[in-house]
């Protein structure tokens, strides 16, 4: 079976902002958090302080979005995790590095491999990032 072309597409967006998307689930977390903090400080008198604790874990753990963006760079990380060394310096440099803005000629060339491995490395990436999400 193929991957639809914007399914294709979105797991190589994710890939391209793994980095920003580990920033922004630590931003996310910690606003959970601090929103609680804050409630903690306008309870006041007899309020129940015991549940603001149980109210702040209940909005992490229900966070839909901070589940989505851990789920899936959890899979990233470990397709990442299990690649070949070359494998990983060309996620690295295609991805998150030098050659984020190149063509995939000047890629190939930079890491010293022919254009249709770089295709079939990319697309084996892809598959597999798409496979641990259940999207293939």
């Amino acid at each position: 079976m193929k991957l639809k072309r914007a399914t294709y597409r979105h797991i190589e967006a994710e890939i391209f902002a793994y980095k920003d998307t580990l920033k922004a689930i630590e931003e996310l977390r910690r606003d959970i958090i601090l929103a609680g903090k804050q409630e903690e400080l306008a309870v006041s008198g007899g309020g129940y302080v015991g549940s603001i604790v149980e109210r702040r874990a209940t909005r992490l753990a229900d966070s839909i979005l901070l589940k989505e963006m851990e789920r899936i760079t959890k899979a990233i990380g470990e397709v990442y995790r299990d690649l070949p060394e070359d494998r990983r310096r060309m996620l690295e440099f295609k991805y998150w590095g030098e050659g984020r803005n190149l063509k995939s000629p000047a890629i190939a060339d930079a890491l010293h491999i022919d254009e249709s491995t770089l295709r079939r490395w990319r697309n084996g990436i892809v598959y597999a990032i798409a496979e641990k999400l259940g999207w293939y």
